[in-house]
């Protein structure tokens, strides 16, 4: 696992003025989300969901907003059709305060790239980008999602802005958990294998697709178990921990894409009644 010291970043809640232009008028429905967070509106049936200018399906009824984790305090319309009527509702992005994760990495061939490093990096993010605009198909899954190890600890590090032996690098986009080498790592639900293979910040790693927008990703492993294309069931093994690709020590690193969005994987790994809901302000 990454070892890191913690400090606050002074961000803050955002509060106030901002809030007064874009607060609802009292009786519109509205949900307040924190960056990285998902809100939920309540229903039951065959619903359709929509957000920024998309209409997804509902998963068991229940409309689902995912919020990345570096988009802009804002408020968006949000909508929702019972068969074919359709309702409005605000979301209001809250900005979340995070910590700063300051690495001492060992291996500065990680920190400081070579030319040939950087070149295979970016080739890399090119075959892997167009997998992640995957958008589409009805959902595979329910919430929560299953747990992509047992016993799963207590996640670390979502959405922190990191610092690379004094040099600040791009946010973590995914949870880490401290699990030793060779622990099993199971499909969250049932899914296509998008990738697997090997990057190298990522080391060996696995991506899923699961329909409906939602992608799952585990880094660093010591091995994968599934191959490009295969169809996983929820829970069956795709991989091993390990310490692969930029880490400093046994860990799994988790990451989730829903609709584009990059949000906590805790959001849907618990029970779902927790998420912010759509009420009446």
């Amino acid at each position: 696992m990454v070892v890191a010291r913690m400090r606050i970043l002074s961000v803050g809640i955002v509060v106030g003025a901002f809030f007064i232009m874009a607060g609802a008028a009292s009786g519109e429905m509205v949900v307040r989300v924190g960056q990285g967070g998902v809100g939920v509106w309540p229903g039951e049936g065959d619903a359709r969901c929509g957000m920024d200018g998309r209409s997804f399906h509902a998963v068991e009824g229940n409309c689902y907003y995912p919020v990345d984790f570096q988009r802009s305090p804002d408020h968006v319309e949000i909508a929702r059709w019972d068969d074919g009527v359709m309702s409005t509702a605000w979301l209001i992005v809250e900005e979340v305060e995070r910590e700063i994760q300051e690495i001492d990495f060992p291996d500065e061939s990680y920190v400081h790239l070579s030319s040939e490093d950087l070149q295979l990096h970016y080739q890399q993010q090119a075959h892997i980008k167009p997998l992640l605009r995957r958008r589409g198909g009805e959902p595979r899954f329910t919430l929560p999602l299953g747990a992509p190890a047992s016993p799963l600890p207590a996640g670390n590090y979502f959405g922190v802005p990191r610092v690379f032996n004094g040099e600040p690098k791009n946010a973590h986009t995914g949870t880490d958990y401290a699990i030793p080498t060779g622990t099993p790592v199971n499909a969250v639900a049932d899914g296509e294998v998008l990738f697997s293979g090997e990057q190298f910040f990522a080391g060996k790693c696995v991506y899923l697709y699961h329909g409906n927008g939602l992608i799952s990703m585990v880094f660093h492993l010591n091995e994968t178990s599934v191959a490009d294309g295969a169809d996983v069931e929820r829970g069956s093994k795709i991989a091993e921990v390990g310490s692969s690709g930029r880490s400093t020590g046994p860990h799994l690193h988790l990451g989730l894409r829903w609709h584009g969005a990059r949000i906590d994987p805790a959001a849907l790994l618990e029970d779902p009644s927790g998420l912010p809901k759509v009420e009446e302000h």
